[in-house]
């Protein structure tokens, strides 16, 4: 083991423990879903009682993003990777113990302080790490992780619940602290490496805020969740009304959207590193627009599934740059505070999420189903606009597509030519 880390470039060995870090946290997200409504339910709580214990991940979230964001670049990532799997760890074993809904409410708040802890420094240390122009693969190979244990969470949920109730729990207790002692001994950083300057948490805000690209990116982030905001409580009953499909079988759907979009991201992140982010942010919301107009149009099965399919992996098109895109307008800027910005992103996102049932069910039931997807492909098109217009790419991006034109140009012209042929015919 010991020769195995010495052979292990440091930058390889950070970026396993984050997408490992990444995925355990979204495992333990997701490996709850299937059964704990249930058993909350077993225990007298309402069906507004399951709401706020779904709720109150993202409602502790939105509240503590910002500020680890600020911490984690004023004081390092080491200390909120450690702690966010400490605390995951913490919340899985108290889980089994909890038999009133208030203690079930405390459990949820742990596991998402826990979340908010790793997020705030797990995409702004594969910055730190990979600032070159190789950053937009890594964090797309990190976010493509990611959603790999939003896929496995609810298939090992629903198996290892139905053998016993504590398993899943224990399970992610067992991952979260093996990470924790892993990282406590292995995640070791050069001091005040890749930390912002003593200044005040409002002035970095403000400096972030500054930057055309980093405001259209957060405006992105907020209006686009509100589409899964609404698609997820709203599409199952849809589609077991319509279609008589069962749990299992609209958990193969989400599961299959889930799967596309967290394989097609590495290769984006990829194609970002050569071309840019610009053109897959204005080419993926197009096509989520166009596709998600065709969705109410759906008569059977079949195109329905293809079209949630298709909105998947044009959605991944369309967000996966973001991310790099905002590191490198912040570094392009000489700011560093990229945990300080990922944590407004994360807020944006949790403020989406959150208002996005609200505003599916009052559309809904207003003006049906249909006017949903008609809405939101309103709202893309619109941030299409906004992206054509004002959003640039990075620095990087532009003097590395300049480069390549250059050198295409440069071949061409020294290319032998070929002779011309003669117009004499003998």
């Amino acid at each position: 083991m010991q020769r195995l880390f010495k052979k292990m470039p440091r930058s390889t060995e950070i970026l396993i423990m984050v997408c490992t870090s990444a995925f355990v946290d979204s495992l333990g997200y997701g490996i709850i879903i299937p059964f704990l409504p249930q058993y909350a339910m077993s225990l007298g709580a309402s069906d507004l009682d399951v709401g706020i214990i779904f709720a109150t991940y993202a409602l502790v979230q939105l509240v503590t993003t910002i500020p680890f964001g600020l911490l984690s670049d004023r004081y390092g990532r080491r200390p909120f990777m450690i702690s966010g799997m400490l605390l995951l760890g913490v919340a899985s074993l108290l889980f089994p113990l909890a038999q009133t809904v208030h203690l079930m409410i405390v459990c949820r708040a742990i596991q998402g302080l826990a979340a908010a802890a790793t997020w705030s420094s797990a995409v702004a240390l594969v910055a730190d790490t990979f600032p070159g122009n190789d950053k937009g693969t890594k964090l797309g190979i990190t976010a493509g992780v990611t959603n790999m244990g939003g896929i496995a969470g609810p298939l090992l949920g629903g198996a290892l619940s139905d053998v016993n109730f504590n398993i899943p729990f224990l399970l992610i207790a067992a991952l979260s602290i093996f990470m924790f002692a892993y990282m406590f001994f292995r995640l070791k950083l050069p001091p005040r490496e890749n930390k912002v300057g003593e200044t005040s948490y409002i002035k970095m805000i403000r400096g972030a805020l500054r930057i055309r690209n980093v405001v259209i990116i957060i405006l992105i982030n907020a209006l686009t969740m509100i589409f899964w905001g609404f698609v997820e409580p709203l599409m199952p009953p849809y589609l077991s009304g319509r279609f008589s499909l069962s749990s299992t079988q609209i958990g193969v759907i989400f599961g299959a959207m889930s799967l596309i979009y967290a394989s097609i991201q590495p290769l984006v992140g990829r194609l970002t590193d050569k071309y840019g982010q610009k053109r897959f942010i204005i080419a993926g919301m197009v096509l989520q627009a166009s596709i998600g107009l065709i969705i109410p149009l759906c008569s059977d099965l079949i195109s329905l599934t293809v079209c949630l399919v298709l909105i998947a992996a044009v959605g991944a098109i369309a967000w996966t740059p973001l991310t790099p895109l905002y590191v490198e307008s912040l570094q392009d800027g000489n700011m560093e505070a990229y945990a300080t910005v990922g944590s407004l992103f994360g807020t944006a996102y949790y403020i989406g999420y959150i208002i996005g049932p609200v505003i599916g069910t009052l559309i809904s039931s207003h003006f049906g189903f249909g006017a949903v997807f008609i809405f939101n492909s309103i709202i893309l098109l619109a941030l299409v606009l906004l992206s054509g217009l004002y959003i640039k790419d990075g620095k990087r991006a532009e003097e590395k597509t300049q480069a390549m034109e250059v050198e295409t140009f440069q071949t061409k012209k020294h290319e032998p030519q070929k002779p011309q042929e003669s117009t004499i015919r003998v």
